[in-house]
């Protein structure tokens, strides 16, 4: 049969997708929203796929626990596993074994690490519409870690107890007491809310150290479990040294014997402790005045701290600069010296003998020649310093001439005493009256002037002519002062 034979009596099937182009794609679109929504409810629904699925399927750590009861617990319901509040997984299922329910759960396996062989599980209602919820207590390391699908024996599990259940295990006489007293609180607490969680919140520090109390006696109990430990190994260790311990207590008894015989002494020890103490307190107290003076002592050395390292590294530049010296050029000299300096040796000692204040006068001499170097200071001057001006002024003295040689200039001064002396040998010498007109001495009339003689010719005393007149800045104003501007 040949194709064109297959196609007689109608269209191909590609044909007739092309020739219903617009119902087909109509058609498509609605099986692909249908697969959609029904992912999307199913996902809702809390559809689980097994791992084996592409893309849709999800491995699960697989925790299985037995409790007394299952009561309530509801798998495909979302039922939640929580550590410590968050969520972990969800209930699976729920199966009966030898008359104890079984509960697998599906955990999220990057959680599973923190599930360990000690951990317990209770089963707790989230509302009165009992929404069970297992909560997990992960447990400790030591314990190593619960693989996947290993049960949790029930001897770490709780089951959800109801209130009825609770009040069924009570006898008729108390129930009716539990009644009453619900009633009366349901009377007392109506309206009261506010004030019940005032006094409730009062009750959170109360909770906080109830909790730390509790915590530091988890550590006590530790730390006593340890104690206990540590003795049990220490009688053990003591049980076999009879030998030992016999040695030790006979060491112990001669020990005390010495202290009984020291007993005054160790008395008259006592005695003294009290002045001892009180120089002790003596010297605490210095101690702090000493710390208050070096406080401001050691601020005043920060400025040699910083300078301390500049000048090591000057001083190490400078030790690696005269290295090569000292090692190279004076060390050879040195050895080289040394016979010389053997062989001076007894001719140096002879000559101290015949030179014993040799010694001395040297000395003598270097504190003359300090002396004459001595500089006083800026403000003062030095023989050095008057040295090198009475050069000066000896050469300005010296400085005419005549062809005779040298002439000296001479600076005569004058007492108004000895005028009248001058004027008498004047009149008698030729050369003095040739003398005194050239110098041409102040008359008696200028010193009265200038207060230095009074009317009646006699000499007025200093003090009074300082409070007459005041020093004028003549050419001589300047006599008076000291050196280097010094006050008088």
């Amino acid at each position: 049969m040949t194709p064109t034979d297959s196609h007689e009596g109608g269209l191909s099937v590609r044909d007739q997708i092309e020739r219903y182009r617009s119902a087909f794609i109509a058609v498509v679109t609605m099986v692909v929203i249908a697969a959609a929504v029904g992912g999307y409810i199913l996902a809702h629904e809390n559809l689980k796929l097994p791992s084996w699925v592409p893309v849709l399927g999800h491995s699960y750590y697989t925790l299985e626990a037995e409790f007394q009861t299952a009561q309530a617990v509801t798998p495909g319901q979302g039922q939640a596993v929580t550590i410590a509040g968050a969520k972990v997984g969800e209930i699976a299922t729920v199966d009966l074994r030898n008359g104890v329910a079984v509960v697998a759960m599906h955990v999220t396996p990057k959680y599973a690490k923190y599930i360990y062989r000690n951990a317990t599980l209770l089963l707790r209602p989230k509302t009165q519409l009992q929404d069970i919820t297992v909560e997990v207590n992960p447990g400790t390391p030591s314990a190593g870690k619960l693989r996947s699908g290993e049960a949790v024996p029930l001897s770490q599990t709780a089951p959800n107890v109801d209130f009825d259940e609770f009040l069924a295990g009570l006898d008729g006489e108390t129930r009716s007491y539990v009644q009453e007293l619900l009633a009366g609180l349901g009377i007392g607490l109506k309206g009261n809310s506010k004030e019940l969680a005032a006094t409730l919140k009062r009750f959170d520090p109360t909770a906080r150290l109830g909790e730390e109390i509790q915590r530091e006696l988890k550590i006590r109990h530790a730390n006593i479990a340890r104690s206990i430990h540590s003795f049990r190994l220490l009688t053990e260790a003591l049980g076999g040294k009879d030998q030992e311990l016999s040695e030790l207590v006979d060491s112990s008894n001669a020990v005390l014997g010495t202290f009984a015989k020291e007993d005054a002494s160790f008395e008259s020890t006592l005695q003294l402790l009290p002045g001892a103490i009180h120089k002790t307190g003596t010297a605490v107290g210095k101690l702090a005045s000493a710390a208050k003076v070096l406080g401001p002592t050691l601020r005043k050395l920060e400025p040699f701290a910083r300078a301390l390292g500049p000048a090591n590294e000057a001083t190490r530049r400078l030790a690696l600069k005269t290295t090569p010296i000292i090692k190279n050029d004076i060390r050879p000299f040195a050895r080289e010296i040394l016979p010389v300096v053997n062989e001076l040796g007894p001719s140096t000692q002879k000559l101290s003998e015949a030179f014993p204040k040799l010694a001395v006068s040297f000395s003598v001499l270097n504190e003359f020649f300090n002396e004459l170097a001595y500089n006083p200071g800026s403000s003062k001057g030095g023989f050095m310093f008057f040295a090198d001006w009475g050069a000066h002024d000896l050469n300005s003295v010296v400085s005419t001439s005549d062809a005779e040689g040298a002439v000296g200039r001479t600076l005569v001064y004058f007492n108004c005493k000895i005028l009248r002396i001058l004027d008498n040998v004047a009149e008698v010498n030729p050369t003095v009256n040739l003398l005194v007109n050239l110098l041409k001495p102040p008359t008696k009339q200028e010193c009265i002037n200038e207060k230095i003689l009074s009317s009646t010719g006699t000499e007025i005393a200093s003090s009074e002519r300082a409070k007459a007149k005041k020093p004028s800045g003549g050419p001589f104003g300047s006599l008076g002062q000291q050196a280097f501007g010094g006050k008088g």
